[in-house]
């Protein structure tokens, strides 16, 4: 139900302590993750985190670093509080902004104005503000994207995290190329779950059935292949039970069945 993972990634680590197991040294996910309140809550837990953020990749590219309308390349004094834009105009530091999410975290933001961009040449390609432009600086998101490119870089840790591409994405890549499980046939919360449980089940039932073929020494390509055919056949016709308009059919044809739906 969230529209993006940022704020599904708290109640899932809070879960998995609850329920499973003690959280490792390393949290591993992907650029969804990555936002202030996030990696906030993992250093609280004493744990590495090992997570990318929205524009870590844009932001590594040469065509990023040597654009000069982004603040990130602009010169900074540090005495007088003021950036320097291209145009050679001090961008002042002006007064702090806090602002709440849905969730409730709080960050605070320096706001920093242009002294004057009327009859600026660069302006069009600096902003699009009808006034003096305006730039919203967070000094703490700011050094924990330092701190993630620093972990990132490092050997030992930049190991760890690619390693999440092999163990993670190869199960969604075999549910939509393989088994074609590219959406959902039901609705409401408690369906899904069920649905997806089932979709797991047949990856699990083929990582059973390959971990056989390495350990039998009577095995062979063409048990491979059977039991994969198998665990095919058994996850698209159990995809036809989980289909609402199927199940309301037999239903209504069976009126016998409906006291087992009920």
């Amino acid at each position: 139900p969230n529209p993006t993972d940022t704020r599904t990634f708290i109640p899932f680590l809070d879960n998995i302590e609850d329920r499973y197991f003690k959280l490792p040294k390393y949290i591993v996910a992907d650029a969804g993750y990555g936002s202030e309140q996030n990696y906030s809550n993992v250093l609280h837990r004493e744990k590495m985190p090992l997570i990318t953020y929205n524009t870590y990749r844009k932001e590594k590219k040469k065509k990023y670093k040597t654009n000069p309308f982004h603040v990130t390349n602009w010169e900074y004094d540090s005495d007088g509080d003021f950036f320097t834009c291209p145009n050679g105009k001090k961008v002042a530091f002006q007064y702090l902004s806090n602002r709440k999410d849905k969730t409730g975290f709080k960050r605070t933001f320096r706001v920093y104005e242009c002294e004057d961009c009327s009859g600026c040449p660069l302006r069009d390609q600096c902003t699009k503000a009808k006034e003096n432009r305006k730039i919203y600086y967070n000094a703490h998101w700011e050094q924990q994207k330092e701190y993630i490119r620093e972990q990132l870089s490092k050997e030992e840790t930049g190991e760890i995290y690619g390693k999440r591409k092999i163990d993670v994405e190869p199960v969604f890549g075999f549910l939509k190329a393989n088994l074609r499980f590219t959406r959902m046939s039901v609705r409401g919360k408690s369906k899904v779950e069920n649905e997806l449980g089932f979709a797991f089940m047949a990856v699990n039932i083929r990582k059973y059935t390959a971990t056989m073929q390495h350990t039998s020494p009577n095995s062979n390509k063409k048990d491979s292949s059977y039991h994969f055919l198998i665990t095919g056949i058994f996850f698209t016709y159990l995809r036809l039970v989980m289909s609402q308009p199927l199940l309301y059919s037999i239903v209504k044809l069976y009126p016998a069945f409906r006291g087992s739906f009920a």
